[in-house]
């Protein structure tokens, strides 16, 4: 026999092995305790602290409706989701205010008492801060390009020309009592040298937040990528070289890569500011490939990071009432909110939910208002076929029970064939289950 274990304290290891399953078996497949899952969170995840608090400002409401092709809501449901968002613990929130639609859901977001959250977003025009103004908002967000091709949008106007436009507007909204937050589009392909004299101005101005803005979706989460790409130094040197107080992250994906720099831009953050915002819109929608996803930021700073303030059990709510509000079609398999993020079909994956759900599942479902499923078709065996009975009965099924062993056979051989490539929905289950003398409604 091969000899393992040379040089290897494996009794130690084994000792660990054991202790740290008995932690994991503590999640239950049927009853859902918060308590006891976060004290297993904290030993499955071990948290790394940040030094910064993450502020979600989220454009679910502004940049997310203008995703090419996305059904307009109407005024009740905008404000629906803004509470949503609200009640989830966001602390932010960036409208329109240029439509009749966008102006009555303002005024039924602050007839629901979210007036102090709620941000105008704005072009560098007096004529949108007045409207912001007009509509009684406490803060807004000034958006201008600040890359040289973007520039070309006003060709005949020189840098300084650009420059003081921003800033005049930015004084102005201050001025008047605004709270400034300035965008900076495009900022991943702008000249460092420029742009940071655009921070400071505007800082001088009287900015409150810079954005940083991955218009296009090309910075990079790498640490040692330079400017303007790197995200992680831009961080660094917008802290070093300007005078701006806080900066935000936002970030597209057309490159798949928003979460990743979105998170890049919130660690570096950590240790050189007491807070960074950060800008997305649930399930990602948005221009092109969309944005990155609120709930995404939420639970990779509640897993990784040990984050504790946002309500996580809205997700799904939200989730199916945005698909509803906006005719939107959730991809089936996404990530914690979609139909398919916690179901199983394949045996060995079902085999590993029975001995512990974090076997195949990174966080109970519950938690975020989900439902575990689980699926019946081409690769389910007598486990899965026997979890799904005690899930529509609400009872146990022995292993042993001869009813079981008929109703496995009689799956099996509907797809033994391969002329059946579709999965058996709950209602034939429930029939199949009945034949064999399950009492099953």
């Amino acid at each position: 026999m091969f000899e393992v274990g040379i040089g290897m304290d494996l009794e130690k290891m084994e000792e660990a092995r054991r202790a740290y399953v008995e932690i994991m078996k503590g999640v239950s497949l049927t009853d859902f305790d918060m308590n006891k899952w976060e004290k297993i969170r904290e030993s499955a995840y071990p948290p790394r602290p940040l030094n910064l608090d993450v502020i979600i400002d989220d454009t679910t409401l502004r940049d997310g409706l203008q995703m090419a092709g996305l059904v307009s809501p109407v005024p009740a449901d905008a404000a629906r989701i803004a509470e949503f968002l609200r009640d989830i613990g966001v602390e932010r929130l960036e409208v329109l205010t240029y439509t009749r639609s966008d102006v009555e859901a303002i005024k039924m977001m602050q007839d629901k008492g979210m007036g102090d959250i709620i941000a105008a977003w704005c072009r560098a025009s007096k004529e949108d801060i007045d409207a912001a103004l007009k509509l009684d908002f406490k803060q807004i967000g000034i958006s201008h390009p600040v890359s040289y091709i973007h520039f070309e949008k006003w060709a005949d106007m020189s840098l300084r020309q650009l420059v003081e436009r921003v800033a005049d507007v930015v004084v102005y909204a201050k001025d008047h009592g605004l709270d400034v937050f300035v965008h900076g589009e495009d900022s991943t392909r702008a000249d460092w040298n420029f742009e940071k004299y655009f921070i400071n101005t505007v800082a001088e101005a009287g900015a409150k937040v810079y954005r940083i803005c991955d218009t296009i979706g090309c910075g990079s989460a790498d640490p040692t990528a330079p400017l303007p790409i790197g995200i992680p130094l831009k961080v660094r040197k917008i802290k070093e070289e300007t005078k701006i107080p806080y900066l935000e992250i936002h970030a597209h994906d057309d490159l798949g890569t928003s979460l990743e720099n979105t998170m890049a831009a919130v660690r570096a953050a950590s240790g050189l500011y007491d807070r960074v915002y950060v800008s997305s819109t649930f399930l990602g929608i948005g221009e092109r490939s969309g944005n990155v996803e609120t709930e995404k930021i939420i639970m990779n700073c509640y897993l990784h990071h040990g984050i504790r303030k946002w309500d996580l059990r809205y997700f799904r709510e939200l989730t199916v009432f945005m698909a509803s509000a906006l005719k939107y079609n959730v991809p089936l398999n996404k990530s914690i909110v979609g139909d398919l993020a916690f179901a199983h079909e394949s045996g060995v994956h079902i085999y590993g939910l029975l001995a512990s759900p974090l076997t195949y599942e990174i966080i109970p479902p519950e938690l975020v208002g989900q439902k575990r499923t689980i699926v019946i078709g081409k690769r389910s065996g007598k486990h899965g076929i026997r979890l799904k009975l005690e899930q529509l009965m609400g009872q146990k099924v022995s292993e042993d029970d001869p009813r079981l062993a008929k109703l496995v056979e009689i799956i099996k051989d509907k797809f033994v064939t391969g002329l059946r490539r579709y999965p058996i929905k709950d209602s034939e289950f429930r029939l199949l289950a009945q034949k064999v003398g399950f009492e099953i409604k």
